[in-house]
């Protein structure tokens, strides 16, 4: 399984995940020139993606979903609160194939594909799982905090790109009114560096070794402080960084890294 994070900050998300032949988007929070050139400094053929899958209706999620819905022609998957939001909006292009999902599977690119909600303020959030029959690949961002369900679906993956948006320090100081300092900080805003922390050392207690943290606040985190939070947490628990598990960041911009599972 390739997983190739093109964008992922409070920006702008898009993640490319299947093989070297038909594989998916998560989220079109990309420009579609963007995204094809991300495409081809990975040396993938755009024709390759056969859907998108959003997650959520923010504009850092879909501002590129209308071009590529029209360029490639491919269907969109999401949560039916999600889909109804996207055509009120009009972001994805007349006649594009919708489908729903949340508690059924789907099957595509060659993966089985299962949703999880996430809280968020949005109309109906998901993360998702990915299984090419040896791996599983999920992702989970724009949560307010973690579930129990959360926890129970994630925790039987084998990679995970996670949500490690603000670092509360960073937030209380920086220019934010006070209403959107809330918003972020509650229960359907964003999940924090010291919750991530705490979330990882669960996963890997579980069995989870691979992260990435991502969806990144550009004002109030940093990427070097998101990972040192992490790390150190971990450390007071006795599990070690580059033995015990790999974490790395996901990018704001690729320029061609990817990952195979």
């Amino acid at each position: 399984m390739i997983i190739y994070p093109l964008c992922s900050s409070s920006k702008g998300n898009c993640t490319y995940i299947g093989n070297d032949k038909e594989a998916i988007l998560i989220d079109a929070g990309f420009g579609i020139k963007n995204t094809f050139k991300s495409l081809e400094l990975a040396g993938i053929s755009k024709n390759n993606i056969k859907a998108i899958f959003i997650t959520h209706e923010h504009s850092d999620h879909i501002s590129g979903l209308y071009s590529l819905t029209k360029v490639l022609s491919i269907p969109v998957y999401s949560s039916k609160d999600t889909l109804q939001a996207l055509l009120l909006k009009n972001c994805i292009y007349p006649g594009t194939k919708l489908y729903e999902i949340n508690l059924k599977k789907a099957i595509v690119a060659n993966m089985e594909i299962s949703a999880f909600h996430t809280p968020h303020d949005s109309a109906y959030s998901l993360g998702f799982s990915f299984f090419d029959g040896l791996k599983t690949f999920s992702i989970c961002t724009d949560l307010g905090y973690v579930s129990n369900d959360i926890k129970n679906h994630l925790k039987s993956s084998d990679f995970i790109l996670l949500e490690s948006n603000y670092d509360y320090n960073m937030l209380q100081a920086g220019n934010y009114p006070y209403a959107i300092k809330q918003r972020i900080q509650s229960k359907h805003g964003h999940l924090s560096n010291d919750e991530t922390a705490y979330f990882v050392e669960y996963l890997i207690k579980n069995g989870v070794k691979k992260f990435l943290l991502g969806h990144l606040s550009q004002k109030n985190n940093l990427p070097q402080l998101a990972m040192q939070t992490v790390i150190s947490h971990l450390l007071k628990n006795n599990i070690k960084y580059q033995k015990d598990y790999f974490l790395n960041i996901a990018p704001v911009r690729n320029t061609g890294i990817l990952y195979r599972l």
